[in-house]
């Protein structure tokens, strides 16, 4: 799936802009997710602690909060429903973790470190089933399925990724079904939900919308962890490079390389691990290439479709901040 071809805004926008006129209800899906993780096993017990505290930003269940709220209803599930997205999420990031071996999560020490991997795997394993248990007692057969589709996607997206699946020759297709699969799949999963529960006639909208902005997020994702400050990130940038995975700034950069540079990238994503200054010049060859801002003008073009996504909504609190949701998610430092 390439990017579409429309262009977004670049505006500054913060966090708190975004969460602001649901910032009650993220309360409650704190309080709530509390309450579904309590378990009598003191393990399980001391690893929720430990994810409740790195949670992060929320930002996956602000969405789904403002979706459902869009037409100035309130819908009861929307409490719940939040609180299985971030669930579903906090097991992702758990399982990534794992798998790539990671120290840090927004400045804390993974589970992983903290733990062990054994440990890692069955506390993803645990929240997805907690999510799954709480997603079935809503008895909507429609957002179980939502949920099942959700998971399935980001299980084959990560599978894809094992294999290779964005590989630097393969051409910009595979990157882009990859990041749709692990991570704007729940971004509109996130907001069909709300849809779903909340404004069911805008339902076709918000999903594209969450679809789109999904596709911006990550793309902007891979340029922070190529150009991001360490400090602001909590965790150490070039992830993807010390791992070998070849995001979209990176294929860019092989595809209009010289002859030269095209063979000492290829020798270094064929080999066990990147060699002494290899880091440095990955960054500076994706700067020369354009690939930076080839990959930035990606990330807008998905920003300005989601903002087209929301064109026939309703002005409201809500609508409002899902629009200023775009600008953050292309701004972002962390």
């Amino acid at each position: 799936m390439k990017p579409p071809e429309q262009r977004g805004p670049d505006t500054l926008i913060a966090l708190s802009e975004v969460r602001d006129p649901v910032h009650d209800d993220l309360e409650d899906v704190s309080a709530r997710m509390a309450r579904v993780l309590r378990n009598g096993a003191p393990l399980i017990r001391d690893v929720n602690g430990h994810l409740l505290r790195m949670r992060g930003k929320m930002f996956r269940p602000t969405l789904l909060l403002l979706a459902s709220r869009v037409r100035g209803r309130r819908p009861p599930e929307r409490v719940r429903l939040a609180g299985v997205i971030e669930l579903i999420h906090l097991a992702t990031l758990v399982h990534d973790d794992a798998i790539d071996e990671s120290h840090l999560r927004r400045g804390l020490p993974t589970v992983n470190v903290t733990w062990s991997h054994k440990v890692s795997v069955i506390m993803g394993d645990y929240l997805y089933s907690r999510a799954m248990a709480e997603i079935a007692a809503s008895g909507d057969l429609a957002l179980i399925a939502m949920a099942a589709e959700v998971t399935n996607s980001m299980t084959v997206g990560e599978m894809m990724q094992i294999a290779g699946g964005a590989a630097l020759d393969a051409g910009e297709e595979p990157y882009f079904t990859l990041i749709e699969r692990k991570t704007a799949s729940l971004i509109a999963t996130a907001c069909a939900m709300g849809a779903h529960v909340g404004s069911p006639e805008d339902a076709t909208e918000l999903t594209r919308f969450g679809h789109d902005l999904g596709m911006a997020f990550q793309i902007a994702d891979d340029l922070l962890d190529l150009c991001g400050d360490e400090e602001l990130m909590g965790k150490r940038p070039r992830s993807d490079l010390r791992e070998l995975k070849a995001t979209l700034p990176i294929i860019h950069a092989f595809r209009t390389a010289g002859s030269g540079d095209r063979e000492r990238l290829r020798a270094a994503f064929d080999s066990d691990g990147l060699g002494d200054g290899d880091e440095e010049w990955l960054v500076e060859l994706a700067v020369e290439s354009g690939g930076i801002d080839y990959a930035r003008a990606a990330a807008q073009r998905y920003a300005g479709s989601a903002l087209e996504a929301l064109a026939d909504i309703p002005s409201s609190d809500e609508s409002k901040a899902l629009q200023a949701a775009v600008g953050y998610v292309l701004q972002r430092e962390r």
